[in-house]
């Protein structure tokens, strides 16, 4: 996604909101060149702010999320240099200011004393331009909240492009060339001009930044007198030469329509901590037979498992030399169950960790003996019936048997509400299975036959079996599943509870399909109201009778938010972004998700806005020049995958 905007936006609305805007002042002055031509005159027509030159491949990795804070422990870039957060108050070159951080005189801790921002980099630089105008550039790539303040599960990161023109000549077009790109800035009858470009902000999704351009990261010029600190890309309360520029581009330069150049500087304020963390991810814990095995990956060698009293002992993990995998394999305390399982790099500084929760379901039996599969799981008492997917149920934590012939190499079971846990099949003996024979012909069908003792036991109905369904969003397409049922002849699924415009297909069959409607569409004319469960009947015929069972689809949502920054200037524009994803992941959906925006300004007559598609980066943007003729201060926005959310809108 990317956000163009001109003129001046809000101050920040979130807690620190002074405090960055007198960061970044403080670190433009001194960044000042001289002014060597005069501005050549375009007119207003000719005028575009717009970025002209990108750099697509600056940033090409980016590390774990570390869940101490939940951003990631580092960025890499093309040259292979990785930088991590600073994030210690005491440090003067992590650049934070009074205010930034709550509690300045405790260490930096999430989310109570935590900064609303921070940058990985960030580079500032400064020009002076005729008649004492100015033009400021920002790149950054920075770590912020979907909505201002520290709230787990609101992390987002993104890369920015700012220029700033003020004082500059009127009604023209500036273009300015920096270590990233190139872009043109036209300036209005006050000779203010504004270029931000954003890319892009979507909570959850840290790999966005990387289709940015920004990087390679700007660090110092070591030919150049003082060198940085040590471990650091610079110091960002003094201005220096850098090297790593776009094309050998270490400069920041102004130029008029004609090419001639305006002014221009090498001198750049830069921060940025040199990584030394690795970071780790937590893969998968799970327990089994008085075990806890914890996989983890990371290019650290000294990883462990934080213990937990009365439950399991703090311990190492091992891994094969030059591998990024890690395991450990503990003995659990009688009786002990963890939820979550807390993996530490002890060799980073501050030590990193990442935190997995245990699948809610733990496979404890799953063998054959040659006739029966025995199948057990441990689960919260709440989670029966597990479900033994395209087998059976379990009623229980007791071993369950299930007659078959062929038993599946693996067993999946799941619960209602999480994912399914897939456990091997132990083959623990059975007859050898006979060499191949020729074929014997059938018998002649003798026909019904009765002995007439009245000991033949009467035929029964089916015994009606439903797989959990997999959760399906607005727009998608389910499969139910009935083939488990035992003895049915016939079929017959009708919908119980349904969103209007849901479609049943293969209604006569063990696998129907269900197609949901979209929970919104853009041609809405009201706000969508929330869908009741999604509930349908299967009914299951033999001649002896039929049985009947109903089944719950589990729908799921995007999470739709709101960036901070949504404005409606009357009578000039108004703009407001924001990001859908899914299971916190952005993605190519057919077809696309859109989002529908409506005025509540007047929460009693909601007016509708407008629409926007959301692009693959889970981002989507909502323009309007010169917008509503009424002031808008709040908005509803819905997803057609369900999602929604209410935001305020500023001026």
């Amino acid at each position: 996604m990317e956000h163009y905007s001109r003129g001046v936006t809000n101050p920040s609305q979130t807690r620190s909101g002074a405090a960055r805007r007198s960061r970044r002042a403080r670190r433009l002055t001194g960044a000042a060149a001289t002014v060597l031509l005069v501005v050549g005159v375009a007119t207003t027509s000719e005028a575009v702010t717009r970025v002209t030159v990108t750099n697509p491949g600056g940033l090409t990795a980016v590390g774990p999320v570390n869940t101490d804070h939940g951003f990631p422990a580092w960025y890499g870039d093309s040259a292979g240099t990785r930088v991590e957060p600073c994030l210690d108050g005491d440090d003067p070159l992590c650049g934070f200011l009074p205010g930034d951080i709550p509690d300045p005189d405790v260490p930096v801790a999430f989310p109570d004393n935590f900064p609303g921002e921070f940058f990985y980099q960030l580079v500032d630089s400064s020009l002076t331009l005729p008649g004492g105008g100015s033009a400021t550039l920002t790149l950054g790539l920075e770590a912020a909240f979907a909505n201002d303040d520290p709230i787990a599960g609101d992390q987002l990161t993104f890369a920015r492009t700012r220029i700033v023109v003020k004082g500059a000549q009127r009604s023209t077009t500036v273009t300015f060339k920096h270590p990233f790109g190139e872009a043109t800035v036209d300036t209005d009858a006050t000779g203010a001009g504004r270029l931000v470009q954003d890319i892009s902000p979507a909570v959850g999704n840290f790999s966005t930044a990387l289709k940015s351009n920004f990087g390679p990261f700007l660090r110092w010029d070591p030919a150049v007198a003082p060198a940085a600190p040590a471990g650091y890309l610079g110091d960002p309360a003094q201005t220096h030469t850098v090297v790593g520029g776009r094309n050998g581009v270490n400069q920041f330069g102004a130029f008029a329509t004609d090419g001639s150049r305006i002014a221009s500087t090498d001198q750049f304020s830069v921060s940025g901590k040199l990584a030394t963390n690795t970071g780790v991810t937590a893969d998968l814990a799970q327990v089994h037979g008085g075990f806890l095995d914890v996989f983890a990956t990371s290019t650290g060698a000294q990883l462990e498992v934080a213990g937990v009293d009365g439950q399991y002992a703090r311990t190492p993990m091992t891994n094969d030399a030059g591998s990024s995998r890690h395991y450990a394999r503990i003995a659990l305390a009688a009786g002990a169950k963890p939820a979550s399982v807390t993996v530490r790099n002890i060799a980073d500084k501050p030590v990193s960790t990442s935190v997995v929760k245990l699948a809610d379901v733990t496979v404890t039996r799953a063998d054959y003996d040659g006739t029966t599969l025995t199948v057990a799981a441990d689960g919260d008492d709440a989670s029966y019936p597990l479900t033994v997917v395209g087998i059976g149920s379990l009623p229980s934590k007791a071993p369950v048997e299930f007659g078959v012939t062929a038993p599946p190499a693996t067993v999946s079971v799941r619960s209602s509400t999480g994912s399914p846990v897939t456990f091997p099949v132990t083959v623990t003996g059975g007859a050898v299975t006979p060499p191949g024979l020729p074929p014997v012909p059938p018998a002649p069908d003798p026909g019904p036959q009765d002995d007439n003792t009245g000991n033949n036991p009467a035929p029964s109905a089916p015994v009606v079996a439903v797989a959990a369904p997999t959760p399906t969003l607005p727009g998608g397409t389910v499969t139910l599943d009935a083939s488990g049922t035992t003895g049915a002849t016939s079929y017959a699924w009708t919908t119980v509870s349904a969103p209007t415009g849901a479609s049943l297909a293969g209604a006569t069959t063990s696998k129907p399909t269900l197609t949901l409607p979209f929970a919104t569409t853009t041609a809405a004319t009201a706000p969508a109201q929330p869908w009741a469960p999604v509930v349908l009947k299967v009914v299951a015929t033999n001649a002896a009778g039929s049985s009947e069972t109903q089944v719950t689809v589990p729908v799921k949502q995007d999470v739709v938010t709101v960036l901070a920054g949504a404005r409606h200037r009357l009578g000039t524009e108004l703009r407001i972004d924001g990001t859908s994803l899914v299971d916190g992941q952005a993605g190519v959906r057919t077809p696309a998700t859109t989002v529908v925006v409506w005025d509540t300004t007047n929460p009693a007559a909601p007016v509708k806005l407008g629409t926007a598609p959301v692009d693959t980066l889970g981002a989507w943007p909502l323009r309007q020049k010169p917008g509503p003729t009424r002031q808008v201060t709040s908005v509803l926005v819905q997803s057609t995958r369900g999602g929604s959310t209410t935001a305020t809108v500023g001026r």
